[in-house]
């Protein structure tokens, strides 16, 4: 005899069946307690100032995120929300290299619901050492290229197809910015990452160009000069201004509604909250402060970028003054808790030293700086200095040689810089300076090196 379900007896089954697979989800659940997930990198390995986010199953306030995230060692930092869900580990300075850290989970409710995270979890992550990116120009075209800061494990980042003009790296190390040509005469923006690959494009700007991108603090933002096309090809480009991309929106857009502001080499604060850049027309240095919106303007006719302290409350310029003794090249020290600039060098030099490529480390009493040190040779040796005291040693002075463009790593320890050398055919080299040793060392040929953090 064959059985008959009717309809409603077969659904009334299916109900208890779902009604008794939800109870165990739900006791499951309830025994699991919240989970968590952590977007570290599967090898464990990060930059120094790589920022972890943490994503919970129950919505969670940073307040409440804050009693039960921990790390060891500890280091300082501050949690940002994300989403209802999620918050974010910033650090304020850099890990330390080489150091392996835990972050920590730690059991406890995480809301007014009373759902908790009822087991201690942990994961852990191994701070890489940074590597040097640079550029090789052969045969015409220009690639990005990266090596340890010995010299070894070199590696090509772009392919020889693209040509690169100029480029930043990302303050956690993960991606590069450069800008290239176009077919139609215009400059675009690309992103490539920190291990090379198929570049993608970052901004198309047309028959328009886009250069010297420089990545914001936080790797969020990007600001670059922008020379607009002419109305027809035979007229000239327009004069450079500031533009800034939001990477997280798209949004692209000039910082000044004035189009008579002009600008390139712009300079970020180290809290990305303040922008600096020269308008060669008018002599200036304009800053913006984009929390207040304030603008303030310091006289310079030398254009070369600020370098901000790292407190993001002060930075130096060069300039060049007529005195009663001449010509002279000066730093200028602006600080903008007392809306005062002092001329912190060159006030009473004797004859013109030149000064160029300034540039402050992360750590406050170290800064350095590209001069003459001998009035009768045009050469430029590499000083390394306390803003405060004045002080310090030469790093870099080999009489046939100059040297510029000076990059501090994160910790401030190692300097990176370029050095040509004046007479003979040679090729431009990338030196190296490190703390506790007395000169420095050239470890590979190439232009404009930064850290790859």
């Amino acid at each position: 005899m064959k059985l008959r379900l009717s309809i409603d007896t077969l659904a009334i089954c299916v109900m208890t069946v779902l009604t008794v697979i939800i109870g165990i989800v739900i006791l499951v659940g309830e025994s699991a307690g919240v989970q968590v997930r952590v977007d570290v990198p599967e090898n464990g390995v990060v930059g120094p100032f790589e920022a972890v986010t943490f994503t919970f199953s129950e919505k969670i306030s940073t307040e409440i995120a804050s009693d039960l995230i921990s790390i060891d060692p500890i280091h300082e930092g501050y949690l940002s929300a994300v989403d209802d869900y999620s918050v974010r580990f910033v650090p304020l300075k850099p890990y330390e290299q080489d150091v392996t850290y835990t972050f920590k989970i730690s059991p406890g409710e995480i809301n007014s619901t009373t759902r908790e995270v009822k087991k201690p979890q942990s994961w852990r992550v191994h701070v890489r050492e940074p590597r040097v990116a640079y550029v090789v120009s052969e045969a015409g075209q220009s690639s990005i290229w990266s090596m340890t800061k010995l010299g070894s494990n070199v590696k090509r980042l772009t392919d020889e197809t693209i040509k690169v003009i100029s480029f930043d790296v990302a303050q956690n190390g993960n991606f590069i910015v450069f800008s290239s040509a176009n077919q139609n005469g215009g400059i675009d923006l690309w992103r490539v990452s920190r291990e090379g690959g198929d570049a993608s494009m970052l901004l198309d700007c047309g028959l328009d160009r886009c250069t010297t991108p420089v990545i914001a603090p936080g790797d969020k933002r990007i600001a670059y000069s922008r020379e607009a096309a002419g109305p027809t090809p035979d007229l000239p480009f327009g004069s450079p201004r500031i533009w800034v991309v939001d990477l997280e929106s798209g949004a692209d857009q000039a910082i000044y509604e004035d189009q008579s502001i002009l600008g390139y080499n712009p300079s970020w604060s180290p809290d990305a909250n303040r922008l600096a850049s020269f308008d060669g027309l008018a002599d200036f240095i304009h800053m913006i402060d984009f929390k207040t919106g304030d603008q303030f303007l310091f006289p310079s006719t030398t254009g070369g970028p600020v370098t901000w302290s790292p407190d993001s409350n002060q930075f130096l310029y060069t300039t060049f003054t007529q005195t009663e003794e001449g010509g002279r090249t000066q730093i200028k020290l602006a600080d903008l808790t007392t809306n005062e600039t002092i001329t912190l060098i060159g006030e009473k030099d004797t004859y013109d030293y030149a000064y160029y490529s300034v540039a402050w480390s992360p750590l406050a009493e170290r800064a350095v700086l590209s001069l003459r040190a001998d009035e009768e040779k045009p050469t430029q040796v590499l000083w390394v200095f306390d803003p405060n005291l004045l002080d310090g040693i030469i790093v870099a002075n080999d009489p046939e040689y100059t040297y510029n463009s000076p990059q501090w790593d994160p910790w401030g320890n190692a300097l990176l810089f370029q050095q040509f050398k004046l007479k003979g055919q040679y090729r431009p080299e990338i030196g190296l300076w490190q703390e506790g040793t007395i000169q420095s060392e050239v470890i590979a040929e190439g232009i404009l090196p930064q850290w790859l953090p």
